[in-house]
């Protein structure tokens, strides 16, 4: 590989980083390990990061840029069609986020194991998150009202109830694989459309 596509070390870095914190949760990864798995040495780390604490935290802003980057596509692709499809895209394309292998583990382990000693800094980053993704909801449920799919539906229980199909697929995604996983979403949706139509009548 020459040097003009050589991978820059800082990405090696974080990609290695993401892999194994993935893998094995924040206390069990050294930074020994990930200057041993980049190739370099543990000392030559501090070029690129200033603590284990502040590479974990950069990772976490990462994966949920990438997260807004697949709703906000999802949602500027369907912006002329009626809510129903564009909900059901969006539940589709945020499912997929997770089946980036590194990447879904690592965004579950944060959300659900966030390492004491960043407990508080993880949580002002999902706040931040979950504002960003209520906002897009909210949008959602007025585009639900105005086409009276839903008029009479309330919009923290469209927002509550889309957060916890999300959080149970995301679980359905960890334990069985994309067609078993498919096969439930198509389930759920049916249920939780029928739902939003029925509690908004």
């Amino acid at each position: 590989m020459s040097s003009s596509t050589r991978v820059p070390t800082a990405d090696r870095i974080h990609d290695t980083a993401l892999r194994l914190f993935a893998r094995q949760g924040y206390e069990a990864t050294t930074l020994g390990q990930i200057a041993d798995a980049v190739g370099i040495r543990k000392p030559s780390l501090y070029n690129h990061i200033r603590s284990k604490e502040a590479l974990f935290l950069a990772l976490v802003e990462r994966v949920e840029a990438r997260f807004f980057e697949i709703q906000d596509a999802s949602l500027a692709r369907h912006a002329d069609t009626p809510v129903e499809t564009r909900l059901r895209a969006l539940i589709e394309d945020l499912g997929a986020f997770i089946f980036a292998e590194d990447q879904g583990s690592f965004y579950k382990r944060f959300l659900l194991f966030p390492p004491e000693p960043l407990r508080a800094a993880i949580r002002e980053i999902n706040a931040r998150s979950e504002a960003r993704i209520d906002a897009a909801l909210e949008a959602l449920h007025a585009q639900g009202v105005r086409e009276n799919v839903w008029p009479g539906l309330a919009c923290r229980t469209f927002t509550d109830a889309f957060y916890c199909l999300m959080d149970g697929l995301y679980t359905e995604r960890f334990i069985y694989d994309e067609a078993e996983y498919r096969r439930r979403l198509d389930s759920a949706w049916q249920v939780f459309r029928a739902g939003l139509v029925g509690a908004g009548s």
